[in-house]
């Protein structure tokens, strides 16, 4: 019988051991630093990309207007509506994603294809709660993964004010600017 208890402390300490990293890596909070928005996108980048995809129009010779919806992954909605050359709006409506729910519209470009999706020049105002609180107007978001979604193949980059007039800025290599590629 001791070594059964001697066990289960073991397994009780190796899982709140589990559990107090993950709440570090994952950060939490208010979205009012570099390091923030890095831990808040990096908790809604992979779900962002499924829903992206999920609502893109397909890349297509056809210039015709092409508008999806879907039901995000924990709850809450997206749709997208296309308002020509490729441009149009993301509505996110409490859209759930790995605990976190995102409202906001985010207008720019969203393509699909079959192995791909890409949301580039995505702009306007959002707001998160739940694993992490925000309330940001995005400036400029770039969203490319690979179908289907992995980590490996998902890269993201993201700058953004607070309602204080902070400039932030994030990427999927960490917190602060991507690097320039030139």
């Amino acid at each position: 019988m001791p070594r059964i208890l001697l066990l289960f402390s073991a397994v009780m300490v190796l899982g709140l051991s589990a559990c107090s990293g993950s709440s570090e890596e994952g950060g939490g909070g208010t979205v009012d630093s570099d390091e923030a928005l890095h831990g808040l996108m990096q908790a809604i980048a992979l779900d962002f990309a499924q829903v992206l995809a999920d609502v893109a129009p397909q890349y297509s010779a056809a210039a015709q207007k092409q508008n999806g919806s879907t039901e995000c992954p924990e709850g809450g909605g997206a749709a997208w509506a296309e308002s020509g050359f490729g441009g149009g709006t993301l509505t996110l409506d409490s859209c759930r994603m790995n605990g976190i729910a995102v409202t906001g519209t985010l207008s720019g470009y969203v393509e699909a294809g079959p192995t791909d999706v890409n949301g580039t020049m995505l702009s306007g105002p959002v707001t998160a709660s739940g694993g992490y609180s925000a309330s940001l107007n995005v400036t400029n978001l770039l969203i490319s993964a690979q179908l289907p979604i992995d980590v490996e193949l998902t890269y993201w980059e993201i700058t953004a004010m607070t309602e204080g007039g902070k400039d932030l800025c994030a990427w999927s290599g960490g917190s602060g600017c991507a690097p320039s590629p030139f």
